[in-house]
């Protein structure tokens, strides 16, 4: 019998296909939950200084940190695969002496204390590494003082929503609700953590870091999307606002302004969570 891969190497098979199939996302493919991941981005950076880009793949959002100010990022990630890609983006704009590529886990961050002006984790690497709480742990202790910290997790209520409307046995969606882990599921190789907002709160705060704001995301904008409010949309209606330009652009709008708010944000599929880490 084959034993079975490890986590990490689950990660990086999983990753590494996405790389085989030139996975090049850009920033404005999700154009909504791009739009509020950038806004809880861009108003926390800081003019100056280094930023870690914890998890962050093929750097989509390395690229657009660096181009929006003077900082340099040191992108960290578990999968080569997607570092090549990275690297290869990253030559071709000429940002090769602003962002550095680094292999390496976000469970242990090879860096002293107290390094960095500013950190992210965007795209799940907290829910999918296996051990948010040492993830947590080394993101915060790598933090400076008094200076930012912004996830993106999965959310909890949106696959207890997903289960509901699936016809998942109950007591399967109860047991979700007290751990809060999705088993792999096709095509994924490895489970996820999923978090309410009070839930990834505490977690933060466990660490020094106190929320600033924390908002929903949804993911995708289709005819398929599973967010709650455009399913509540009739299918004719829905497809409508789909081939409409101007009247997508409203419901992306109308979207936004939902999960802005903090009391709505746990049914995104998506948490995004701005913190600032407390004083030594």
């Amino acid at each position: 019998m084959t034993p079975k891969r490890g986590l990490v190497e689950r990660i990086v098979e999983y990753h590494r296909r996405e790389a085989e199939e030139e996975y090049y996302r850009e920033v404005r493919n999700d154009d909504v939950y791009d739009k509020i991941t950038w806004e809880n981005i861009e108003p926390f950076l800081p003019r100056e200084g280094w930023i870690l880009d914890a998890g962050g793949g093929a750097g989509v959002w390395s690229r657009k940190m660096v181009e929006k100010g003077k900082c340099k990022v040191e992108l960290l990630d578990i999968t080569g695969d997607l570092l090549k890609t990275a690297e290869k983006r990253i030559n071709r704009d000429g940002l090769g002496e602003r962002i550095e590529v680094l292999h390496g886990d976000i469970r242990s961050v090879p860096h002293p204390d107290n390094s960095f002006d500013f950190v992210l984790s965007e795209a799940d690497p907290i829910s999918i590494c296996g051990n948010p709480e040492k993830a947590v742990s080394e993101l915060a202790r790598v933090l400076k003082p008094k200076r930012h910290f912004v996830a993106g997790v999965d959310g909890t209520f949106y696959r207890v929503l997903q289960m509901l409307t699936q016809g998942k046995p109950l007591n399967r969606v109860c047991d979700f609700l007290r751990i809060g882990i999705s088993p792999a599921e096709e095509g994924a190789d490895f489970d996820s953590k999923s978090f309410t907002p009070t839930e990834l709160m505490s977690l933060l705060q466990r660490h020094g870091l106190n929320t600033v704001r924390i908002v929903g995301k949804p993911i995708g904008l289709s005819t398929g999307m599973l967010d709650i409010f455009v399913k509540s949309l009739p299918e004719e209606r829905r497809r409508k606002i789909f081939e409409d330009k101007a009247e997508k652009e409203k419901l992306k709008k109308i979207l936004n302004l939902i999960y802005e708010d903090p009391y709505i944000a746990g049914i995104g599929s998506h948490l995004q969570i701005v913190a600032i880490k407390e004083e030594n």
